[in-house]
């Protein structure tokens, strides 16, 4: 008896440079998804990196195919390799992240023969304009499924692309659960030394790139506040981004450095997970479904969120941490000023935010929804 072939699931993703939420996210589908499917990744925008690396080494094929503007010749004769990529591979379904790929990528599939397409979509496009709104309208016939990785973004999808609600399945982001742990006091001591600090200070960290949207601003400013009243308390900011030099400049021109430290990117942000004692994620805009709160409260942090995007859906205020509005110092305050006076109920809503996580945001629990969801396309007409 013959081996049933498995499902071939193609995902086109705009760009895929230095490794952010989204990226973490295909490299777990494209290397986690069991042997009924086999896997292929087509990027328009790479730059090497170690992410690449390692769904390369897990078997994946991936194709760059530099796309810059979709509505020109250029990408018209490049539409004919994706075309034969599709072809030749037998692609049975064709998963889209981001807006090139979800037009001109889903419009190529589609002439290629594919009619399972599904759109996966991960913020609340509030950068998004009305014609960019326009294209995702007209590609909506050939749109079989459209994944929101938030109830807050699947309303988006639905109100601002005309999308019907049976169409769209909400999967939040899961988190690898045997790769966060919350560290002994031994192990948390020696993180926070590594990073000059004492085992004694109160670190609060925020892992986010730099982006404006992201509102680094504010936590700065609430800190700046708190620590008047907590001289021990640090902050901690992990990641890069187009705004990193110049707050790296605005810090170190105020004599800040000592008490916020700017690590830049980082490989892997475990180890800076563990010296934290707080969490926060405070953008103003623009969330989807944060993977880095994921990894906080799996690190058994308790994490302060703005109540943006599916942050409100990841943290359940009062029990694992707090929601606050975006752009509200006051809160920020407040709530940094009642984890600081309670060493003990940072311990219980630590404590609760990883269990709450492996109830609902495992990695297997995201990897065998969307599993479900390919397997039930792939056996409709």
């Amino acid at each position: 008896m013959s081996e049933i072939r498995p499902i071939h699931i193609l995902f086109v993703i705009d760009f895929w440079g230095n490794p952010g939420g989204t990226e973490r996210h295909l490299w777990y589908l494209a290397t986690h998804l069991d042997r009924r499917f086999k896997c292929s990744v087509v990027i328009f925008d790479y730059s090497p990196n170690a992410l690449v690396d390692k769904v390369k080494a897990a078997g994946v094929e991936i194709l760059h195919l530099p796309i810059g503007r979709f509505l020109t010749f250029d990408a018209m004769r490049k539409a004919r390799t994706l075309r034969a990529f599709i072809e030749s591979r037998g692609v049975d379904i064709v998963q889209t992240f981001h807006y090139k790929s979800d037009i001109y990528g889903a419009v190529v599939a589609r002439s290629a023969g594919v009619r399972r397409i599904v759109a996966s979509k991960r913020d609340a496009a509030d950068y998004k304009g009305a014609f960019r709104f326009f294209l995702h309208k007209l590609v909506r016939p050939i749109t079989r499924q459209y994944i929101a990785v938030s109830q807050v973004v699947a309303d988006v999808v639905h109100k601002k692309e005309g999308v019907p609600s049976e169409k769209i399945t909400v999967i939040h982001n899961g988190v690898d659960l045997d790769n966060y742990h919350s560290p002994d006091p031994a192990a948390r001591a020696r993180a926070k030394e590594s990073l000059g600090f004492a085992a004694t200070d109160l670190v609060i960290g925020m892992s986010a790139w730099f982006r404006p949207e992201k509102d680094h601003q504010l936590l700065i400013d609430a800190f700046l506040e708190f620590s008047a009243q907590a001289p021990n308390a640090r902050l901690v900011f992990v990641g890069n981004g187009p705004l990193y030099p110049e707050y790296r400049e605005r810090l170190a021109a105020r004599g800040l450095a000592d008490r916020i430290k700017l690590v830049g990117a980082v490989d892997d942000v475990r180890p800076y997970l563990h010296a934290f004692d707080v969490a926060c994620l405070v953008p103003r805009i623009n969330e989807g479904f944060s993977n880095s709160v994921l990894e906080k409260m799996a690190s058994a942090l308790p994490v302060i969120v703005t109540d943006v995007g599916g942050n409100r859906e990841a943290v359940a205020e009062g029990e694992t941490g707090f929601v606050i509005a975006p752009g509200d110092r006051a809160a920020l305050v407040e709530c940094l000023q009642r984890l600081y006076r309670d060493p003990d109920r940072r311990m219980r809503m630590g404590t609760a935010a990883r269990q709450r996580v492996e109830r609902l945001f495992s990695l297997q629990s995201m990897i065998d929804r969307h599993a479900r969801l390919y397997l039930s396309m792939h056996s409709s007409n």
